[in-house]
């Protein structure tokens, strides 16, 4: 039986809670990536997507007195104020059917991957259709 193990990411980009949105979205961009573990003193403590960074673009975290530029909105906002905290993990020896049912039913585009405290991966929806895509 397949587990998570087999198909996970293992090489991650992280950021910290206290880190701005433009940054988070630069890495985002050169790695191409949608989700990103938030990570303080060597421990998951959230998850900030893609989406969560369009919406906080559009929400009120932003105070009346900003600049309304976007570039100076993901300045402005930390990826504390709109990452998911503490968020579904599961772990490296997870059968991959049960994940994929995971993934289908929360409709979330990955999970963190934790083993015994330390996250060790991210799976996501990209890494089954890339597999599946290689072996018909």
């Amino acid at each position: 039986m397949q587990q998570v193990k087999d198909l996970m990411c293992q090489e991650l980009e992280v950021v910290a809670p206290d880190a701005h949105l433009h940054d988070v979205l630069r890495k985002m961009n050169r790695a191409g990536y949608r989700h990103i573990p938030v990570v303080a003193n060597d421990k998951l403590v959230g998850i900030i997507t893609d989406r969560d960074i369009r919406l906080a673009v559009n929400s009120p975290i932003i105070k009346e007195d900003t600049d309304l530029s976007r570039e100076a909105v993901l300045d402005d906002i930390r990826v504390n104020d709109c990452m998911t905290p503490e968020p579904q993990c599961v772990t490296s020896d997870a059968p991959l059917n049960e994940v994929a049912e995971l993934l289908s039913l929360s409709k979330f585009g990955a999970f963190p991957v934790v083993d015994d405290g330390n996250l060790v991966g991210m799976i996501s929806y990209i890494d089954f259709l890339k597999h599946y895509a290689a072996n018909p």
